[in-house]
C-alpha cells in the first residue's frame, strides 16, 4: 500500500473563547440555550420570573426565549402560562446522540484495523440536513496539510461520505436534499449540475462506492461506501481521504476501494446484529 500523507476537505472551526468576537455569535441564540439549560438543574417547572432570576437575563428577553422554545415545542408551558417544563421533544434529540454514540463505539474497531491497513486517513460521517458531520476519525501516519476534526461539516453533494449516503437515499429524499443544497463551486472541478449529480448517485448505487477527486478541496481525493441498516437505509458512511498528486484517481481507487466498502460492509453487519 502507498506510504502518503491524507488530506479532507477544508472546513472552518470557531473556538470557544473567541466566538463573540467573530460576527457569526448570534447573541440571542446562546440566550435561549441559558434558559433552556436551566431546566436541567431545576426543578421539573419554572416560572418566568424563576428562570429570569438563575439566567441572569432581563425578563423581557426571558420572556422571548421561553415563547420561542415553548412555540419550537422544546418547552411545555401550563394553560396558564405561568410555569414551564422541558418537553418530550428533547428526548428525540438525546436518542439522536445516543444512536450515535453507539455506532461510534461499534465502528471504531473496525475503522481502526483498516486505518492500520492504508495507514491512510479514514473516517465515520452521517448526514445532518444537507451536510455530513465527521463523527469518528482516524488520521493518516503520514503528514498531512488539511487536518479535519470530529464535528466538521462539509456540503454532501460535493463529497464522496455525502454522496455515498445519497445514493442509498429513496430517490425523493435525496432530491429534496440536493434541492435544499447551496450548489456552489468550491474548487474548480465541484461538480454543481443538478442532472449530473442525480448521474452521479445513480453510478454510486449501482457500484457501491462513491469517489470525489478534488471537489471539496484542491489536493484531496476520497473515496467512500454506506454503512446500511437490516432495511437498506443508509446510517452513515465510511470514507478514506488521500492526497493528489502523490495518489492518483485510478491507484485509489484500485488500491483503496475494495478496503473502504469491505469495511463499511463490516460495520453494517454489527449494527444490523445489534438491532
Amino acid at each position: 500500500m502507498k506510504q502518503v500523507g491524507s488530506n479532507d476537505a477544508a472546513a472552518d472551526a470557531t473556538g470557544d473563547g473567541d466566538q463573540a468576537s467573530t460576527g457569526l455569535f448570534v447573541a440571542s441564540v446562546a440566550k435561549a440555550f441559558r434558559v433552556l439549560e436551566t431546566f436541567s438543574t431545576a426543578r421539573s417547572e419554572l416560572s418566568l420570573t424563576e428562570v429570569a432570576q438563575r439566567t441572569g437575563i432581563g425578563r423581557s428577553a426571558t420572556q422571548r426565549s421561553l415563547h420561542t422554545l415553548a412555540a419550537l415545542g422544546y418547552l411545555t408551558q401550563e394553560l396558564q402560562g405561568r410555569q414551564y417544563r422541558l418537553s418530550s421533544k428533547l428526548l428525540k434529540l438525546a436518542q439522536s446522540y445516543s444512536s450515535i454514540d453507539a455506532l461510534r463505539e461499534q465502528a471504531s474497531p473496525v475503522l481502526e484495523a483498516a486505518n492500520a491497513t492504508c495507514e491512510e486517513t479514514i473516517n465515520l460521517t452521517v448526514l445532518e440536513g444537507a451536510e455530513v458531520v465527521y463523527v469518528l476519525r482516524f488520521p493518516s501516519k503520514h503528514v498531512v496539510s488539511v487536518n479535519l476534526t470530529v464535528g466538521t461539516r462539509l456540503p454532501a453533494f460535493c463529497t464522496a461520505p455525502g454522496r455515498a449516503i445519497l445514493a442509498f437515499m429513496q430517490v425523493g429524499e435525496a432530491d429534496a436534499i440536493l434541492a435544499s443544497s447551496r450548489l456552489v463551486k468550491i474548487t474548480e472541478t465541484t461538480e454543481i449540475r443538478i442532472d449530473r449529480l442525480r448521474k452521479l448517485l445513480k453510478d454510486v448505487r449501482s457500484s457501491g462506492f462513491a469517489l470525489s477527486n478534488q471537489e471539496a478541496f484542491v489536493g484531496d481525493i476520497s473515496l467512500a461506501a454506506p454503512v446500511l441498516d437490516r432495511d437498506g437505509r443508509p446510517m452513515a458512511a465510511v470514507n478514506i481521504a488521500v492526497p493528489f498528486p502523490r495518489w492518483s484517481v485510478a491507484d485509489a481507487k484500485t488500491q483503496l476501494t475494495p478496503l473502504v466498502m469491505a469495511t463499511a460492509a463490516k460495520i453494517s453487519e454489527i449494527v444490523k446484529r445489534s438491532d
